[in-house]
């Protein structure tokens, strides 16, 4: 696939519970430049992603404690992460309830290695697209507030107060700020978070997120607004001609 060497800074987690699984995937991927974290479990997954960035996840279905397919829909719920499933078990009913759920791509064990670090590269490419900024950028401006990329944070631009954003939240904000004042649909919304056709049928959570978003700009105050466009999904107004 053409550009796959030029994405910048791919960071991968590795999550199994087998310590060679997680050494072999590992190496492979670090050999190609890319940055690896490994976990043993999703718990340590969870806590890596609370100091982490990460592109892509290769997440392992049968985990202890919290298995796999819960650990995705927690991701899912959560963040926009790439998101690779890999098992020597699953049947067909879980690989598709997988996909269903948010994954991007499900592997069988053994994994080839070389079809992995192309699917990584791959995804990692369609995240950092999706994602809908670049790294050059450090801000966005929403009114009398400023959205604070790398922090993940919504700030007032005097910085009296700030509010944090969950990786979702800022996704999506993002979005309605780069096709303000045009509405954004709800697939377009919910693909940005979950970037998984398969799940696009369920758009609650887009509503949810929506709400919450709602919630911070009221918090700081903030003359930009959210409204519900009939049959079409939400626009974002950067002044205070509409209210929230």
């Amino acid at each position: 696939m053409p550009g796959l060497c030029s994405v910048p800074e791919i960071k991968v987690a590795v999550v199994d519970d087998d310590a060679i699984t997680r050494f072999l995937l590992g190496s492979a991927l670090r050999e190609n430049q890319m940055t690896v974290f490994e976990c043993e479990s999703a718990e340590a997954l969870f806590t890596l992603l609370q100091h982490a960035r990460l592109d892509v996840i290769i997440l392992d279905l049968v985990l202890p404690q919290i298995n796999g397919l819960d650990a995705l829909s927690y991701l899912r719920e959560q963040s926009a992460v790439g998101v690779i499933m890999i098992s020597s078990r699953a049947n067909a009913e879980q690989r598709l309830f997988g996909l269903r759920e948010g994954a991007d791509d499900f592997i069988s064990k053994p994994v080839v290695t070389d079809e992995l670090v192309f699917k990584v590269k791959s995804l990692a490419l369609r995240v950092h697209h999706q994602q809908g900024y670049t790294s050059k950028q450090s801000s966005l401006a929403l009114a009398n507030c400023e959205l604070l990329i790398e922090e993940q944070i919504l700030a007032r631009m005097d910085r009296t107060a700030t509010c944090p954003l969950s990786e979702a939240e800022q996704r999506l904000l993002v979005l309605l700020v780069q096709q303000a004042p045009q509405a954004c649909s709800r697939k377009s919304l919910l693909h940005c978070v979950s970037r998984s056709e398969i799940s696009l049928g369920n758009d609650r959570s887009v509503d949810t997120l929506i709400s919450r978003i709602r919630n911070k700009l009221r918090m700081l105050d903030c003359t930009a607004s959210i409204s519900a466009v009939r049959g079409q999904g939400y626009r974002l107004q950067l002044d205070d001609s509409v209210p929230i």
